[in-house]
Order: C-alpha cells, then sequence, then structure tokens
C-alpha cells in the first residue's frame, strides 16, 4: 500500500483515542503526511534507538500483518505517548521539529514495551471496527 494512504490511516487511527491531538495538528496545519511519511518509509528505525527497534520489529513479526498493519497502531500510540508535549507546542514550525525529533534517543525496553501496550490497546479497542480507518 502507498506511503500516503497509509500517513491517512494512522490520522484515522488516532482520532478515536485523540481528537485533542487531531485538532490541535489541524489548527496549526501540521499534515499527518508532514511527519508520519517517515514513521513509515524508516518502519520507526530513526524515532528509536536500535536497541528498540529490535524489540519493535520483534514484535511486527509476530504480529500476522505487523509490518503493514499492526504498525499503524504503533503509529498511533506514538500520538498518544507525546499527547501532553504536542498540545504544547504552540506553531506549526515547532510541531513538526518535535514529531520529526522526538525524545527517544534514551528509550529502553521498558519504553518501547510501554508504546506496543498501548498500540495493543488500541488495536484490541478498534478490533471489530475494521472499517474505523477508512474514508
Amino acid at each position: 500500500m502507498a506511503i500516503p494512504v497509509k500517513c491517512f490511516q494512522v490520522s484515522s487511527q488516532d482520532k478515536p483515542g485523540s481528537e485533542q491531538v487531531h485538532r490541535h495538528l489541524d489548527q496549526h496545519e501540521v499534515r499527518y503526511l508532514q511527519f508520519a511519511f517517515r514513521w513509515m518509509n524508516n518502519l520507526l528505525m530513526r524515532e528509536v534507538p536500535l536497541r528498540c527497534t529490535i524489540r519493535l520489529w520483534d514484535t511486527y513479526q509476530s504480529e500476522p500483518e505487523g509490518f503493514s498493519h499492526f504498525h499503524l497502531y504503533v503509529c498511533a500510540a506514538f500520538l498518544v505517548r507525546w499527547r501532553k508535549e504536542i498540545l504544547e507546542e504552540k506553531d506549526f514550525q515547532e510541531l513538526l521539529l518535535f514529531l520529526q525529533n522526538l525524545p527517544t534517543a534514551h528509550w529502553d525496553d521498558e519504553d518501547i514495551s510501554l508504546l506496543l501496550a498501548e498500540a495493543y490497546r488500541l488495536k484490541f479497542a478498534f478490533a471489530d471496527a475494521p472499517n474505523h480507518y477508512k474514508k
């Protein structure tokens, strides 16, 4: 599936659990394509340390359609995880810089495990609603 379509799906995945973040991004004209493209293209490899990438990708491999489907929930979980910080940013440039340079350099197994737990929560919350990310 094309990366721009996946970026749209991230925005839709996040909406039910984080409408306030979605409105804030929209208010400052930040489009999901502007930051989620890299998340999709690099499978978050540039967003987290290597030790966390290994854990993340191990989870993707254990999930049916992990790289193509579960990854969307992980990206949505990223937005949930950084909700407070996102809402504190007050203009387009600050928001985009934050979203493209998340402070994850010192993340460890506990941090990535919490992110994955949130992704699973989102997945199971919407498991019976497969059309929740379709227009």
